[in-house]
């Protein structure tokens, strides 16, 4: 699967993963996705915290399943944060 992180930076993926982000007291603050680089990397997003919790989760799970639908999709117009 293809994804178009930047103008010009297109990666290919081998995995990515939606799940919630907890910073360890238990309290759910919003929405990580996670990619797995087939060069084996690991890139991490968060959402921003302008987004609601719930619209960034469903955010987050729109663009996985079109990714896998398709096996290609534009990250670059997400509102989101490298960690």
């Amino acid at each position: 699967m293809r994804v178009l992180f930047g103008e010009g930076i297109v990666k290919e993926v081998n995995a990515v993963e939606v799940k919630p982000l907890d910073f360890g007291d238990g309290q759910i603050s919003g929405t990580q996705i996670d990619f797995i680089l087939s060069t084996g990397d690991e890139v991490k997003y968060i959402y921003s915290q302008n987004v609601p919790i719930e619209e960034s989760g469903q955010r987050a799970i729109d663009f996985v399943k079109k990714l896998y639908t398709d096996g290609f999709n534009d990250f670059t117009h997400e509102p989101v944060e490298m960690l």
